[in-house]
């Protein structure tokens, strides 16, 4: 293939690399979009996340042109990402969570004040968007089938060492076009349902994120242990679509659904 269809093919897959759920894109986009409580903090969260993301693939993508990708195809390194990953996403979702627990009085009032039965005003603490750079630069240590033909295929077929860094740039970019239509419709999730106030809104998105990041880091965590001592070689299918199955049922659905009775139920 010429040089022009491999940087086509890396486009490509990376779109499909935003487009189908992935352990390493969907469960970061989904708690700090939702946190958000709105499409542009959305976007804003998939965009952070794959700019990242897309930095870190460039100079994979280069390391690779210099025939070092074998090293880390290792399973093992895999799960020592899916382990550093749940770590950041972990202490991440404690932090929130211990916001959204222990509010500081705001005592000047803003116009994001929440207003307690005490009469002190508490500020609404939103989502730090901008924290998604730190998990999208992690998770891109992490490799998979798309990832294999960039570092393997693609990058070593580059003309020029100067040149090896293209097709993990083409791969993040592709990434990063659909991850910002995913935050979107992650953010703006909430404003569909127009029974919700504006402070609901930003609550329940809040809790939500907090709770899928500070859980789902520690799914992450204990995946990533198995996969370094081979316990997942036992699971009969793909293990990076197994782990994003667990995330999205067993914490980021149920999360969303106590965050949502809960808001509404101490609305009355």
């Amino acid at each position: 293939m010429s040089v022009l269809v491999i940087l086509a093919y890396s486009f490509l897959l990376g779109l499909l690399h935003g487009i189908l759920p992935d352990e390493h894109t969907w469960p970061i986009t989904f708690s700090y979009a939702v946190g958000g409580a709105s499409g542009k903090a959305g976007m804003k969260a998939g965009v952070f996340f794959s700019a990242a993301f897309t930095v870190q693939r460039a100079l994979l993508s280069q390391i690779s042109y210099f025939a070092l990708a074998p090293l880390l195809l290792k399973p093992a390194v895999n799960g020592v990402v899916f382990t550093v990953v749940g770590v950041a996403m972990a202490v991440a979702g404690g932090i929130l969570i211990g916001r959204a627990t222990h509010p500081h009085p705001h005592l000047l009032g803003s116009k994001d004040a929440e207003f307690h039965p005490t009469g002190a005003a508490l500020e609404t603490r939103v989502t730090p968007i901008h924290w998604t750079i730190i998990h999208g630069f992690i998770a891109g240590f992490g490799f998979e089938g798309f990832s294999v033909y960039i570092n393997t295929v693609a990058a070593p077929a580059m003309p020029s060492p100067w040149l090896g860094f293209l097709p993990g740039l083409l791969f993040g970019l592709g990434t990063m076009l659909v991850l910002a239509i995913m935050g979107v419709l992650f953010g703006s999730f909430l404003r569909w349902a127009r029974s919700l106030t504006e402070q609901q809104i930003t609550r329940i998105g809040t809790e939500t994120g907090a709770r899928t990041l500070f859980y789902g880091g520690l799914l992450f965590i204990v995946f990533g242990l198995a996969t370094i001592f081979r316990w997942t070689e036992r699971i009969r299918v793909d293990e990076g679509y197994f782990l994003i199955i667990l995330f999205m049922v067993g914490i980021a659905i149920p999360a969303f659904i106590y965050s949502y009775r809960r808001a509404v139920k101490e609305r009355g």
